[in-house]
């Protein structure tokens, strides 16, 4: 057949763009079923790999293919290819290898994949690979990067394609994109030396391994592991969802467990088992994080734990130059969560401490050169069980519910522990002191609560009660002079919670009171000539107290006395006792009823009692005269409801 001169250069033209097809699609595959050379004749295709090839490596056998000093010298133009794909049938392994070839010119491909029972080896040797973004090299079997080797270009994904394992031993990394994990979720890399400081590493539930080597390049964390047991790790880390754990070698860079991705919170955590860490620890931030330390050294800048977040301390040697600060927030409607800080053991020291959470301590040592503050919200609570716990000032916030618990251990405070009132939250315990307190100077506001429990307390200075409670414990305690300051109120409490208590006060005749505040002593039940189980000191002899302060002081309802209000008189051993001598003083309560006004008086027992009803108060009247037979007596006033106003007063019949 014949076709028109225009016909045939169409046809032409055809062919010309079928081979141009052909070409970019060409597979050139080994075919020995042994090892070789790259340079061999071994190919499908009848000769050695090229430009626009997808090189094959995936017969039956086990074998390498050897690109060596030799292929890169004398067949350069064979290491540019468009792909290359390893991979092995059952019962097979195919390796290729790069041995000594050198840097110039790179095995240059746009993709490689390394399947299962399948191989890369790399020794003096350089691999570019140059894909477009989401192309590169997948490992789903093994590759092994040795003896100064280089590895750059776009992509390379571990673990995609099967559980891939990717050792770099030696040399530089060098990709935009190192992915481990994905599909299999068993991408691992192990870093044993050389340096990766490029470009960013997705842990996409996969693991990087750095035991020795240098590595700055960025961590991206998507459910996956960076381990470290050595080496260099000079980076920030932002764990959104994942764990680091340093286990030895060095960290420098800030950690933050977990961080935020756009509005959706992570969980991270770090666990330090030893090595060294050197920068600022955020924990909880952005979600659920955790760190946990059981050995090693950690220097930071500052530690901050957020309202879902935990420091647990159980060894090593933690430093903080600024402030740990542990905070509260509320989750839900009338839900509220707070930090946790733990130190189980191992040594702490800090700039400060501002919390607002948990603080829990059983055992270790935390130095703060600075202050801890205690920041009153929903639930605050400072725990001591064991250890030591030291510091300058402790000033202490009440929150709703929570307190004070210094149950065993050791807590130094050089200067002032300032305790404030509880207020209007009933659930806050105040302080209670068990183990060893050793502090200059207390101050309790109004409405603060200091128990002595069993612990011992050791005070070098004043101890000011400002319309607060003070509670003595079941034994000896030595407290520093009394001060009784103005707190919005007239009485501050000295409560004597045990029979074999005693309180000791040093001397405070020099110590200046507050006109109008009283000292009132509930629950005494010592000898009215001293000495007895139960004491109150104050300093060594009579002169402990000025004769204005002893006039400050008060005993109710006294043991072995007439319910009843008594004044104080000290001893010549400066243990002050009811003055049994003085008439107790009367008191009066009003309490509303639905049937009226309750008047509950105290006085003495079997005494006569007249007492007067006043509506302005300046003219009152006699309403009622009764005994008080065992020195408390109710009255009703039914009346009362019908008064805009009412006043009462009692007096005393002969």
């Amino acid at each position: 057949m014949k076709f028109p001169a225009r016909d045939v250069g169409w046809l032409v033209m055809l062919g010309v763009i079928a081979m141009a097809i052909h070409c970019d699609a060409q597979d050139n595959s080994w075919t020995s079923p042994g090892s070789g050379n790259w340079e061999d004749a071994s190919w499908s295709l009848g000769l050695i790999p090229g430009t626009n090839q997808t090189v094959l490596i995936t017969n039956a056998g086990w074998k390498a293919v050897q690109i060596g000093a030799g292929t890169a010298q004398n067949f350069p133009l064979s290491l540019n290819v468009n792909s290359i794909v390893i991979s092995s049938p059952t019962n097979s392994f195919n390796t290729l290898l790069l041995n000594n070839a050198g840097s110039a010119p790179p095995l240059t491909a746009q993709t490689l994949s390394v399947a299962s029972n399948s191989a890369v080896k790399m020794f003096s040797s350089a691999l570019q690979i140059n894909g477009p973004n989401g192309d590169g090299m997948m490992v789903g079997g093994e590759f092994d990067q040795e003896d100064n080797s280089v590895v750059g270009g776009s992509q390379i994904n571990v673990g995609y394609i099967g559980p891939g394992i990717y050792h770099f031993n030696s040399g530089y990394l060098a990709v935009s994109q190192l992915w481990l994990g994905g599909g299999a979720e068993e991408g691992v890399l192990i870093q044993n030396g050389g340096t990766n400081g490029f470009g960013i590493t997705h842990l996409d539930g996969g693991t990087y391994v750095l035991s020795n080597g240098w590595y700055g390049a960025t961590i991206y964390f998507n459910g996956g592991q960076f381990d470290q047991f050595g080496g260099m790790l000079a980076t920030d880390l932002t764990v959104f969802e994942g764990s680091y754990v340093l286990a030895g070698g060095v960290h420098e860079g800030a950690t933050l467990v977990p961080s935020q991705n756009a509005y959706t919170d992570g969980w991270g955590s770090m666990l330090q088992t030893g090595g060294t860490n050197e920068g600022s620890l955020e924990i909880a931030s952005y979600g659920e994080g955790s760190y946990t330390m059981s050995n090693g050294v950690s220097f930071a800048d500052h530690i901050s734990i957020g309202d879902a977040g935990s420091y647990s301390q159980f060894g090593g040697i933690q430093t903080v130059a600024g402030a740990i600060t542990i905070s509260e927030d509320q989750v839900n409607f009338e839900e509220f969560e707070g930090g946790d800080f733990n130190l189980y053991g191992g040594q702490i020291s800090m700039g400060g401490m501002r919390t607002s959470g948990y603080y829990t301590q059983t055992g270790g040592t935390n130095v703060v050169s600075g202050d801890v503050t205690m920041v009153g919200c929903e639930n605050t609570t400072l725990s001591v069980s064991g250890g030591l716990l030291a510091m300058n000032d402790l000033s202490i916030d009440p929150g709703y519910e929570g307190g004070v618990f210094l149950t065993g251990g050791t807590v130094i405070v050089t200067n002032t522990l300032t305790l404030g009132g509880n207020g209007e939250f009933p659930y806050w315990q105040g302080l209670w002191c068990g183990g060893e307190l050793v502090v200059s100077n207390i101050v309790l506001s109004s409405g603060a609560t200091f128990s002595c429990g069993n612990g011992l307390i050791v005070q070098s200075g004043t101890l000011t009660l400002a319309n607060a409670s003070f509670y003595s414990g079941t034994n000896s305690v030595q407290i520093g002079p009394l001060c009784l300051a103005n707190g919005g109120g007239t009485n501050s409490t000295l409560y004597m919670v045990s029979p074999t208590s005693k309180v000791s006060f040093g001397d405070s005749s020099g110590v200046a009171w507050s006109n109008g505040q009283v000292l009132m002593v509930e629950g005494w039940s010592g000898s009215l000539n001293g000495g007895g189980r139960q004491q109150i000191v104050f300093g060594n002899d009579a002169s402990g107290l000025t004769g204005a302060q002893l006039a400050q002081i008060q005993f109710e309802n006294p043991a072995g006395l007439a319910a009843g209000t008594y004044p104080a008189k000290i001893l010549a051993s400066g243990e002050i006792v009811p003055d049994a001598g003085m008439m107790p003083r009367a008191s009066m309560a009003i309490a509303p009823q639905p049937s009226g006004m309750q008047l509950t008086l105290q006085g003495l027992a079997g005494r006569n009692y007249s007492i007067e009803v006043s509506t302005d108060l300046v003219h009152w009247a006699a309403w009622t005269n009764v005994v008080n037979t065992n020195g408390t007596m109710r009255v009703m006033d039914c009346d009362a409801t019908n008064c805009p106003a009412k006043f009462y007063r009692a007096r005393l019949l002969p």
